[in-house]
């Protein structure tokens, strides 16, 4: 994690306000010494703290280390932001399978999944968590002056935000800074309205938010509310709402000639303990051993993918930390050459004695398949950190070689006003980076297909929470492509349901809010 930002980070760790009335008659009145959230924001460093707070959100389950949860739940770190998000946008697809039966993962790597699926409570109630932290700074922030660039980070999170739960859900219970006080059930508001709002609310605020630098690392500057914007529009007619690709280019065109990004020059250096040193990463969610502790984030992608004859400490600079669950998919290890410097990030060995084969026979059994060691607390050089039990990998959110694919895929779906031969370059830059070499590079885009272009996304994104939003993109989600064990079946099945192209809302949520409609099929 950078330094500047940690100290901002954990001083925000204690700060949470609410905007709902507490429905408690027997409350002690206020006096002059309460702490009212406009008292507290008053404080020198409080709008700072409180828009760290919304960042710690996405980050740790909680408040008070990393057994707390803002989000109830047995297990804290099942309830954070990016292990709910990386198993609902991984486990489902040809990626990754995990050798836990928990409530929910079973349907959620089978496609079976229902209304009451654990993961969809605990994000979709993490989700509507930060969007109530990013209206309670909105609204008592609204007549301060010179704080446009804390609000502009502000709306550009709750824009994240609602634009995950228009990805995974195409609707969601309403709130803004103008939905009042109180206890109330918020209205439902459907796939174009989120679209709406979010491309409005990115838009509006891309000029007032700061360019790349040291400072803001790990906080939303333009380039980042550019990315999400260009994913809403690569994404826009899976959400209805037409062909925007033309839309997207120029925001990426923005990302990669004028955002002061390059490409690591080695591969791994953007999932290590010093990540926070890349020059690629545009956006990431920070971690740290000992004051942003969690036990879901990279803590999760690290121990998770330990265990019996894959030793932590050994592999990946972490102290007891063999959790026995997630093993890349079969399909994933089979899509790389042997020259590809990318697909050796897989553990091969059962024992000192035995290799591992990349079949899962039996997905319960750990044994079966390439645990997955992209993922490492080890610093870039290699060495480790001591004896550490949490980790402090940044999680990726966004970084440039998404970026650099996005172009290319733009390009090549129609989208105009786009540079063909910097598309070209860019592609090239990331098959050189792989392979060492040119023997990749092609000399137009018509050299790939729209089917490489998908496989080369997983080769070069895969373990970060891509897949789901890329496969339903590319039209191959529900149908047009198999993989092992989709739709519960060891070789797969040729197609499911397309109800599984959303996810349900919590049927907990459902049975609170009348206002709720579910979605078809659950």
């Amino acid at each position: 994690m950078n330094k500047y930002f940690k100290y901002i980070f954990v001083a925000g760790l204690g700060i949470m306000t609410t905007t709902a009335c507490t429905g408690d008659l027997n409350t002690e009145p206020l006096t002059d010494q309460t702490l009212t959230p406009d008292k507290a924001l008053a404080q020198e460093g409080a709008l700072e703290q409180q828009v760290a707070k919304i960042y710690s959100a996405f980050s740790v389950s909680g408040s008070d280390g990393a057994g707390s949860t803002d989000i109830v739940n047995g297990d804290a770190g099942e309830a954070s932001f990016t292990r709910c998000y990386w198993n609902l946008q991984e486990l489902c697809t040809d990626e990754a399978r995990i050798a836990w039966s928990d409530e929910g993962l079973n349907g959620l790597q089978f496609q079976q999944w229902t209304a009451t699926g654990k993961f969809f409570k605990l994000h979709f109630g993490r989700m509507n968590l930060i969007i109530s932290f990013c209206n309670e700074f909105l609204i008592q922030t609204a007549d301060k002056e010179g704080v446009n660039e804390l609000r502009a980070e502000v709306r550009a999170l709750r824009a994240l935000s609602y634009y995950i739960l228009l990805d995974f859900y195409r609707t969601a219970p309403w709130t803004d800074e103008t939905t009042g006080f109180g206890k109330y059930l918020p209205e439902q508001a459907d796939g174009k309205k989120l679209y709406d709002f979010v491309e409005s609310e990115l838009k509006a605020v891309l000029n007032d938010l700061p360019a790349k630098s040291v400072a803001n690392y790990a906080k939303v500057n333009k380039y980042v509310a550019e990315m999400i914007l260009a994913n809403l529009y690569m994404n826009a007619e899976v959400y209805g709402q037409g062909a925007k690709y033309t839309e997207a280019i120029p925001l990426l065109a923005d990302i990669i000639n004028n955002g002061g990004y390059s490409l690591a020059p080695n591969y791994q250096d953007n999932f290590c303990y010093d990540n926070n040193e890349s020059p690629e990463i545009i956006f990431p969610i920070v971690f740290d051993m000992d004051h942003a502790q969690s036990y879901g984030g990279t803590q999760y992608l690290i121990a998770a993918s330990c265990g019996p004859g894959c030793p932590s400490a050994d592999n990946c600079g972490l102290a007891n930390a063999e959790w026995a669950g997630l093993r890349a998919g079969q399909d994933l290890v089979e899509s790389f050459e042997n020259a590809d410097k990318r697909g050796k990030l897989f553990w091969t060995k059962l024992n000192e004695n035995e290799d591992r084969e990349p079949v899962i026979n039996n997905w319960a059994d750990y044994s079966e398949g390439y645990p997955c060691l992209k993922w490492t607390n080890k610093k870039k050089d290699g060495s480790k950190l001591g004896n550490q039990t949490f980790a402090s990998t940044d999680y990726v959110f966004y970084r440039l070689a998404d970026a650099y694919l996005l172009y290319v895929e733009a390009i090549k779906r129609g989208g105009t006003g786009g540079d063909a031969s910097l598309a070209v370059r860019v592609y090239n830059d990331i098959q050189g980076r792989a392979f060492g070499d040119d023997s990749h590079n092609i000399n137009s885009l018509d050299n790939i297909s729209m089917d490489d272009l998908l496989t080369e996304r997983s080769r070069e994104l895969y373990f970060e929470g891509h897949r789901r939003t890329d496969l339903i993109r590319f039209n191959c989600f529900v149908d047009n492509k198999n993989w092992k064990w989709k739709g519960g079946a060891p070789n797969g099945v040729e197609k499911i349901n397309s109800k599984y192209i959303l996810f349900p809302i919590p049927q907990n949520d459902i049975d609170a809010n009348s206002n709720l409609k579910q979605n078809d099929g659950f």
